[in-house]
């Protein structure tokens, strides 16, 4: 199939979106891989910015194999929902997928057919359908270098199929809503308002809070912005509460508060209380941490008085 030149297209990537393409290609160099590409954009037939904001693995139940790739969609689903829920004008822009182990050079029919179908679905969201594949290994090369990928596009009720041109693309340096990493966090946050917390980060914070301290919730107010609060379960079965307060003095700085704590662990109280941590997930497990290691401290010591150490 001949593919037409997508013209008045401009497509922003950053470069933390391919390089973690490229990682899920290393994965897996034998079979087909793939995922869903998150972002957004602006205008229309004639003239469309599509700005990629995101990545979605391909999920622990995706099916594979050298010809064929089937992503897991409950998993990403329900991965788009979480992002959705903090960035609401998050959009599914397309897929990504692999032909670099298989030697086809371009998007297969079965490619076209399916992406056809899903671009003139009536519950499809937008008008196009962005497709991104990776063609080739480079041998030698390393980075953002190690592989060749291309850039296609699809239209509503448009039977063309357009691949996007190099000088179209261009990388950029510029956090993901997904993966969260901590290397793409902003380093500078000068106020506590909801607005100015890194999207991302909050996404990520709340992933792993909700996770392992479902007792601890996200909230805000006009006075503290964004702030978790609730209770931490502690070695001995005790509940603990905690306040994180997003640090307004203090670049993407969160400050951590034991609240009606017991006497035993006033020194990590007191201690956690000078500390500045970089996010609310860190500040959680690092108060978790120090009260568990306090109460075992108490605890051996009790051993020694008595012969026998305390349980938890």
């Amino acid at each position: 199939m001949m593919f037409k030149r997508a013209e008045g297209v401009e497509l922003q990537i950053p470069r933390a979106a391919v390089g973690a393409i490229f990682d899920e290609c290393d994965r897996y160099d034998v079979d087909e891989t793939g995922g869903r590409i998150l972002g957004t954009y602006k205008g229309g037939d004639r003239r469309l910015g599509i700005t990629v904001s995101g990545v979605i693995e391909p999920g622990p139940n995706a099916q594979r194999s050298q010809t064929y790739f089937k992503q897991d969609g409950e998993y990403q689903e329900s991965v788009f929902r979480r992002v959705e829920d903090h960035v609401p004008e998050i959009e599914h822009l397309g897929n990504w997928h692999t032909h670099h182990v298989n030697g086809l050079r371009h998007l297969s029919g079965g490619d076209i057919e399916t992406y056809f179908r899903t671009v003139n679905r009536p519950t499809h969201n937008t008008d196009f359908f962005y497709a991104l594949l990776v063609t080739e290994r480079v041998p030698g090369k390393s980075g953002l270098q190690r592989y060749i990928f291309k850039n296609y596009l699809m239209r509503r009720n448009d039977d063309n199929v357009y691949e996007i041109p190099a000088s179209a693309v261009t990388l950029v340096d510029a956090p993901l809503v997904w993966p969260a990493s901590e290397e793409s966090v902003p380093r500078k946050v000068k106020t506590r308002s909801a607005e100015a917390v890194p999207t991302m980060d909050l996404v990520h914070d709340q992933d792993v809070v909700s996770q392992f301290f479902p007792k601890v919730k996200m909230l805000k107010s006009a006075e503290l912005g964004i702030y978790w609060r609730g209770t931490l379960r502690t070695a001995d079965g005790a509940d603990l509460e905690v306040v994180v307060l997003r640090d307004s003095d203090a670049p993407h700085g969160c400050a951590v508060t034991l609240r009606n704590a017991p006497d035993v662990l006033e020194p990590v109280t007191k201690a956690l209380a000078k500390e500045v941590f970089p996010n609310a997930r860190s500040a959680l497990v690092a108060a978790e941490r120090a009260c568990n290691a306090q109460l075992l401290a108490t605890a051996t010591s009790a051993k020694k008085k008595r012969g026998r150490l305390w349980m938890f």
